[in-house]
């Protein structure tokens, strides 16, 4: 998902502390989950997402995933806050400039808001 270049710029600490989606400003740490109307499958070596219910405004669409995001949407199999994928990410991919959480985020808030991620 595209975002304009005013939101890519990395978040300052103070910055990430507020976003909507930091379990500092939720004490209950929403979890959320892949929308199961929507399946990972690869084709031709890519990772794709194939719409197979209410697909909304992706109907008759596939949507190409690169590693990380493949990576992301495995992981929301099952229920996740962001800070538990938060960590597995660090687990698993590097991180020296410390843009990873601030990408997570934003893969959350823009997958929530097209319906490829629910809440839980």
């Amino acid at each position: 998902m595209e975002r304009d270049k005013q939101s890519s710029q990395p978040l300052s600490d103070s910055e990430l502390q507020k976003h909507p989606l930091s379990h500092e400003s939720e004490p209950g740490k929403r979890r959320f989950k892949a929308n199961p109307d929507f399946i990972l499958r690869e084709i031709a070596g890519e990772a794709v997402l194939i719409p197979v219910g209410e697909a909304g405004i992706f109907e008759n669409s596939l949507i190409s995933l690169n590693d990380t995001c493949s990576f992301l949407w495995k992981l929301f199999q099952t229920p996740r806050t962001a800070e538990d994928v938060i960590a597995r990410a660090k687990e698993e991919y590097e991180d020296p400039e410390g843009e990873m959480e601030q990408g997570i985020y934003s893969f959350i808030e823009d997958y929530v808001k097209y319906g490829l991620l629910k809440e839980e």
